[in-house]
C-alpha cells in the first residue's frame, strides 16, 4: 500500500515511481499529484506507457495540466542505453540536474 509511504514523504520531495507493477505505479503517480506539492516526479516506461497513465488519470480526475508534471520517460534523454544500471544513472544524472532550489 503506496498511501502511507506518500503521505509520509516532505513537501516538495522528489519521487521515482518503479515497481514491479503498472498498477501499483499508477497508484503511487495518482497519490503523489492528488498530494500535489511534488519537486519532480518519474515514472519508468516509454511514451506508449505515458499515454497510457495519462488517460488513466484522466479517468481518476486528474487534469490534463497535472500530467505536465510527470515525467515519463524518465533520465537523460542522451542516454538511450536500457540496461537497468544505466536507467538508473540517467536517471540519477537527471536529478542531480534539478535547479537548486532557494534556501528557506
Amino acid at each position: 500500500e503506496p498511501g502511507p509511504t506518500v503521505a509520509a514523504a516532505p513537501p516538495g520531495a522528489c519521487y521515482v515511481v518503479a515497481t514491479h507493477s503498472h498498477d501499483l505505479d499508477l497508484d503511487v503517480v495518482d497519490l503523489v499529484l492528488r498530494r500535489g506539492d511534488a519537486r519532480w516526479l518519474g515514472l519508468i516506461g516509454s511514451m506508449t506507457k505515458r499515454r497510457k497513465f495519462e488517460r488513466r488519470l484522466i479517468a481518476r480526475g486528474h487534469p490534463s495540466s497535472a500530467l505536465d508534471r510527470l515525467i515519463c520517460p524518465m533520465g537523460l534523454p542522451t542516454i538511450r542505453d536500457k540496461h537497468p544500471a544505466a536507467i538508473a544513472i540517467s536517471v540519477a544524472a537527471e536529478l542531480l540536474s534539478l535547479p537548486e532550489e532557494p534556501s528557506a
